[in-house]
């Protein structure tokens, strides 16, 4: 079954409840519950859960397939991929890898990460395999935009 597909904005969201230790049957209670007060003090505030919460309310069927099964963003920016990293794998830019003019370089991930990565982004980035380390399931990539 294919990927339902959520604005970057929305993935950024569902994956700071994750990131934060939130179940994915928490968040589908919550958002069918429409109480999502908890969520409001996830880092302080930083988040704004409203718009996920439109979403729920408006396509549920989306939302929950988005949360249960995944997701495919309609469009990822440089910033976004940022971001995802961080939230899903807490790579920083500078710290875990390289961040170049319009490229992520040595991103090391576990097969499977990289896996949900290449799945999750939008096709206008390429992940490219630079380095592969059988003995932890550890691989490098490279985050591209893909040329045409």
């Amino acid at each position: 079954m294919a990927h339902v597909k959520l604005s970057q904005w929305e993935a950024i969201l569902l994956e700071a409840l994750r990131a934060h230790g939130t179940e994915d049957q928490e968040i589908i209670d919550r958002f069918k519950s429409g109480d999502i007060r908890p969520f409001q003090q996830i880092e302080d505030g930083r988040f704004d859960f409203a718009h996920l919460l439109d979403l729920a309310q408006s396509q549920w069927n989306l939302f929950e397939r988005a949360v249960r099964d995944g997701y495919q963003i309609k469009f990822s920016t440089f910033n976004g991929i940022k971001t995802l990293l961080s939230l899903k794998f807490q790579q920083q830019a500078e710290r875990d890898y390289a961040v170049r003019e319009d490229y992520l370089e040595r991103v090391r991930l576990k097969q499977a990460d990289v896996e949900w990565l290449r799945s999750t982004i939008s096709p206008n980035w390429q992940i490219i395999e630079t380095e592969r380390r059988p003995d932890t399931d550890e691989v490098a990539i490279t985050i591209a935009l893909a040329r045409p």
